[in-house]
């Protein structure tokens, strides 16, 4: 045989042991699926008054330092409250000052300011 020959006999024989066979497989039995729980998600822990203070440290603050936005979200927060405690900014200042930092805190991120109700005269 000649070289050339040897080197068709040669490849042909390689490349029919790389040709693709077709393998008869069985699918797998389908696995039933996973039944859904969905937890209920754990109560968040309630925020002490010493987070607050490091998270929002602006209700620390004077009246006169605090920006526009927070002081109207006083205001309107003050309006809400059970009497309304201030209705203008005029009214929130002197208010806001003479709050404690729970009060503040209850006023702003909380149920809201609690005073009691006012005695009949």
């Amino acid at each position: 045989m000649g070289r050339g020959r040897l080197s068709i006999l040669l490849a042909t024989a390689l490349l029919a042991g790389c040709a693709e066979v077709e393998v008869a497989t069985e699918a797998p039995p389908a696995a039933d699926p996973l039944p859904v729980v969905i937890a209920d998600p754990p109560a968040p822990r309630p925020v002490t008054l010493t987070e607050r203070v490091r998270q929002d440290a602006w209700i620390t603050r004077f009246w006169e330092q605090l920006t526009p936005g927070q002081r109207r979200r006083v205001v309107g927060q003050l309006r809400r409250s059970n009497p309304p405690a201030a209705g203008t900014e005029d009214e929130a200042a002197p208010v806001w000052d003479a709050l404690g930092l729970p009060d503040r805190n209850a006023l702003v991120f909380g149920a809201g300011l609690t005073r009691p109700p006012a005695l009949p005269e």
